[in-house]
Parts: C-alpha cells; sequence; structure tokens
C-alpha cells in the first residue's frame, strides 16, 4: 500500500494496473472498494478514501478528469467545464456530471460513460499545458461552458474568468468572435459586453447582475476611499454618486480575523472601518447579503428606496 500513496502523492490516483503491480489481488481492489477504504474515481483508477474525503466538488472534478485523460491519451484536451476547473476559476453553479474533453483528432462529439466528448471547431486551436495535461485556453473554456448556464451563472463565470487575470477582455472578445456562431453561442454576446474584471468575488458579480437586470444606473466599483492625507480607508464595492450611496456585500467571512485577531476583533475593526467611510464622505452605505441576492425585487426596492430619499 505504501507504494501506491507514493503513486496517488504524485497523481492523485492510482490505477488498476498499477494496484495489481503493487501486489493487490482483483479480490483486495473489490474488497477495498467494497469496505470504503478505496474510491472508484471511474473504470480503473482509485483514490483512498482518506485522500478523498476531504476534498472539495471542484478538486473531485479535476481528479476525476486527470483519470479519465490518463485512459483516452493524446487524443483529447480538456475544455469546457472541466477546463474551468482546470484553471481554479470560480466555479459557480457548474455541473460537474459529466467530464468533458475535446477532440484532437478529428473524431465526432458524443458522450460515452462519464465523459462528454466534443468535436473540435473553429477557435479551439490554442492549447495549455496544466499539471502536465494538455488543456483549451482558459476564455474558450469559460465561454464553452458559459452557454450551458442561465444567464446570471453565465455573466458570473465571464466575470470570474476575468478576475483570474488568465485572459483579458481582448482574448475573451477574440475568442467569442471566433465562436459566435455556434449553436446557441449568440446569447452570450451581452453578457461578454457587459462582464469585467472588477468584481471581487461571485458575490459582487450577481450583484452587478442584480443591478444591471433592474435597470439601475452602472455603479462604480472598487472606489477608493481615502484620508486628507491620502492614505486608503478602503476601496467598497458598489457606489452610486448621484445618490450618495455606498453598496457593500457583507462577507462573513471578513469577521474571521486576520493572525492574532479574533472574530469580535475583526468585526469592530469593520465596524471602525465603515463609520469612517461614511465620515469622509457623508454617504449611506447599504450592507447586502447573499440572502439579498436571492430576493432580488426586495433588494432592489430597497435601493430604489434610498435614491429616492437622496433626491
Amino acid at each position: 500500500m505504501r507504494s501506491l500513496r507514493q503513486v496517488t502523492k504524485k497523481a492523485g490516483f492510482f490505477t488498476h494496473a498499477e494496484a495489481l503491480a503493487a501486489g493487490c489481488t482483483i479480490n483486495d481492489i473489490r474488497t477495498a472498494v467494497r469496505l470504503g477504504e478505496w474510491h472508484r474515481l471511474r473504470k480503473g483508477a482509485y483514490v483512498f478514501a482518506d485522500e478523498w474525503e476531504p476534498l472539495e466538488h471542484a478538486t473531485r472534478h479535476w481528479l476525476r478528469t486527470r483519470a479519465a485523460v490518463h485512459t483516452l491519451g493524446a487524443g483529447v484536451a480538456v475544455s469546457h467545464a472541466s477546463g474551468v476547473v482546470a484553471y481554479a476559476i470560480d466555479d459557480w453553479r457548474l455541473d460537474f456530471t459529466r467530464i468533458h474533453v475535446t477532440r484532437l483528432d478529428g473524431r465526432s462529439g458524443r458522450i460515452i460513460g462519464d465523459v462528454a466528448h466534443h468535436e473540435r471547431g473553429k477557435g479551439d486551436l490554442e492549447l495549455r499545458n496544466v499539471a502536465g495535461i494538455r488543456v483549451l485556453e482558459p476564455q474558450l473554456c469559460v465561454l464553452q461552458a458559459a452557454v450551458h448556464l442561465d444567464p446570471e451563472a453565465a455573466f458570473c463565470l465571464l466575470e470570474s474568468g476575468l478576475r483570474s487575470k488568465q485572459f483579458d477582455r481582448t482574448d475573451l472578445e477574440t475568442a467569442y468572435a471566433a465562436l459566435h456562431a455556434r449553436h446557441r453561442m449568440g446569447r452570450l454576446q451581452p453578457l461578454v459586453a457587459l462582464a469585467g474584471s472588477q468584481s471581487g468575488s461571485v458575490a459582487e458579480s450577481r450583484g452587478l447582475w442584480l443591478f444591471d437586470q433592474a435597470g439601475l444606473p452602472r455603479a462604480e466599483q472598487q472606489w477608493e476611499v481615502r484620508r486628507p492625507d491620502g492614505s486608503l480607508v478602503g476601496a467598497v464595492d458598489w457606489v452610486w454618486h448621484e445618490w450618495r450611496l455606498i453598496v457593500e456585500f457583507d462577507r462573513k467571512v471578513k469577521y474571521s480575523g486576520k493572525f492574532g485577531q479574533t472574530g469580535t476583533d475583526a468585526l469592530f475593526a469593520e465596524k471602525k472601518r465603515e463609520d469612517e467611510i461614511r465620515e469622509l464622505t457623508g454617504y449611506r452605505i447599504l450592507r447586502l447579503t447573499w440572502e439579498d441576492l436571492e430576493n432580488p425585487a426586495r433588494t432592489i426596492a430597497r435601493i430604489r428606496a434610498m435614491s429616492r430619499a437622496a433626491s
């Protein structure tokens, strides 16, 4: 078993053949899976259960993807949602049911088992190497995955890709121009036009989407509030100067504290920051939570009420 641990340390998983080479019998393999000591990633690929259980959903998908590519060989490149995971781009609402690859050998697209094989088309020409695996360029993967999502999730994915700094707007627009004639890709055009890199999280992208869909004026993002001496107090998520209104997403993680700082200390520091911003700007501050994003009508009503009060 020690030799298999060494294999997983390098590759993340081990194969049926590697288990046999390590001295396991077919019955040993079946027993280890049945007892829950090994987790079967897919046909012929396994991982130790104690290494599998702590992994997040996206990391599990990447491990399954690597195992699939090990079997499929040089005829494929990782793409679509699996490519998004390969580049560690925020994956909100992505479906990881299947592994996605694009054929490099001219074969047609089809679904075989847990793998969706996509036909290579115009625009799918550039590849990158990620941990020894060929993956389509990140802007291509993001567009390929986004077209299968609802508009809000698609917009958030585009912004997540831009925020990752692995491609810029020019790269995204160039990739979209190459792909736009494909089935359903046209629905992404307004989303590509709206997406930017200033949102600091999926929550901020969701907020920006909410404001746009409600017809609110475009908010300025990451506005820096400075003291008279020029030192920075902080950058706020969204601001409408015409309404003298700042809106911030209330990240609970803010209050977990820095090293040596308790949650109470962090909460106090955040309140102090907010008070200073209010004093320096004279603006009102509205905090939104994830729950507020799930209740768009109520949230927009609150913002509109505050905008009217500023008139």
